[in-house]
């Protein structure tokens, strides 16, 4: 089933209610009205009953273009397996941290991270140079990322600590989605913009997670992204780190939820 979602407010989030007769894996996935490989949210839980996805985006673009349906059943225009209620729409309701974190460098950073995140699939890679307007921030958008001697290493991006370049892979980068790849950006900015110790991955995370959630990002697409980062790359620190990030991710929604009630 597709559905059309229009812009009505800046930052928009997007409920739509559904409800199964049984046990049912239900695939959702939101993209771009027009642009290729520009997905803003995509899961697919098992849904028994009544349920409601969320679907948060800010800088919302003038419409998107909803996908449901059954996973064992496929994209059909209709499935008695399960229904769709009234779609919602409201402004995103931003969390009090952003004002605790919003400085003059996270916010230059953030206009030219959304717009590269949002166009990535449709820019040009082949080690293209994009430069912020205000000319402080710099990224590589690479085929890949390479060694000194020519190997391909299985990152998504890296960043320089000398000259705070960012280096993106687009063979791994395109495949994540929007907010995903916001999460990676803000991984690598935070490594030498907001860490105490710039070489720890790990307090990179939190700092970038802090930022991404406090800017009305989707939470599962954390999960996602990260997952599939470290999934690239297995390893006892990876898994170590995304049980960290993990219980950081909690512990922030706690925080927060607290604040608002």
């Amino acid at each position: 089933m597709l559905y059309q979602v229009d812009r009505y407010h800046k930052d928009q989030v997007i409920r739509i209610p559904v409800q199964t007769r049984e046990k049912e894996r239900l695939a959702i996935r939101v993209r771009h009205y027009q642009k290729p490989y520009t997905t803003y949210f995509e899961t697919a839980p098992i849904i028994v009953g009544k349920d409601v996805f969320v679907v948060k985006i800010p800088k919302m673009p003038p419409s998107v273009i909803v996908e449901l349906y059954n996973e064992k059943n496929g994209n059909q225009n209709w499935d008695k397996t399960f229904r769709v209620g009234k779609i919602a729409v409201a402004p995103i309701r931003m969390n009090f941290m952003i004002t605790k974190i919003l400085d003059r460098t996270v916010s230059s950073f953030a206009k030219f991270s959304d717009e590269f995140a949002d166009n990535a699939g449709i820019m040009s890679a082949q080690n293209s140079v994009y430069i912020s307007p205000c000319g402080r921030f710099r990224i590589h958008y690479k085929d890949v990322i390479r060694t000194d001697d020519g190997r391909e290493l299985r990152t998504p991006a890296r960043i320089n600590s000398k000259t705070g370049i960012i280096e993106i892979s687009k063979k791994y980068y395109i495949n994540y989605t929007v907010p995903g790849r916001k999460a990676i950006n803000w991984h690598e900015f935070s490594h030498i913009y907001r860490n105490v110790n710039h070489a720890d991955e790990l307090e990179a995370d939190k700092n970038a997670i802090m930022i991404y959630l406090a800017m009305g990002n989707p939470t599962i697409e954390a999960y996602n992204v990260f997952l599939k980062v470290f999934n690239n790359t297995p390893s006892d620190t990876n898994r170590a780190r995304y049980n960290a990030l993990n219980k950081f991710i909690r512990d922030f929604n706690s925080s927060i939820n607290k604040q608002v009630n």
